[in-house]
């Protein structure tokens, strides 16, 4: 009988414990319009990475703060663009990785609601995306945890108490 107890106690807290984790938040997904400029961005990726326009580095920080609805997010959304600029520089950058990597920009600027794990999944994704265009991990470590600090910024909902566990 005492065993039975503590194996339905132990059950219990294996359950609680087990939802007790962030729940994910909505992920934005682009209208026409939105996709639309984020045909924009990607060509200013390219732009960036090729060098042929001096203009896309201004171009892309433009277009990723045009998402922003508080001032205060731009200074982090310029240093993401700033670091994906210059690790781009000179990178043969495919239009399919291109289009990859303005989504992912796009969604770290435009979420609000992400949990931690979600956070932790596009900044892998942007992190295994630019090792994949030839750019060093360090390098593309710099923009990764850039797209953190845009989130920590942008993001506004706050961990429940039952999520600290």
């Amino acid at each position: 009988m005492r065993l039975r107890a503590h194996v339905v106690l132990i059950v219990i807290m294996g359950l609680s414990l087990g939802a007790c984790r962030q729940a994910d938040g909505p992920m934005p997904t682009p209208s026409e319009d939105v996709q639309e400029e984020l045909d924009d961005v990607m060509r200013d990726l390219q732009n960036v990475a090729s060098g042929r326009d001096p203009q896309a580095r201004q171009d892309l920080a433009d277009d990723l703060r045009k998402y922003t609805d508080v001032p205060s997010t731009e200074p982090a959304v310029d240093e993401l663009s700033g670091r994906t600029a210059t690790v781009l520089a000179g990178v043969d950058l495919a239009e399919q990785a291109a289009q990859r990597l303005a989504h992912s920009l796009w969604l770290s600027v435009v979420a609000r609601e992400l949990s931690e794990r979600q956070m932790e999944t596009l900044q892998d994704d942007v992190l295994s995306l630019l090792m994949a265009e030839g750019i060093a991990e360090d390098s593309a470590q710099l923009v990764a945890a850039q797209i953190g600090e845009v989130q920590g910024a942008v993001g506004a909902r706050p961990r429940r108490w039952y999520e600290l566990f």
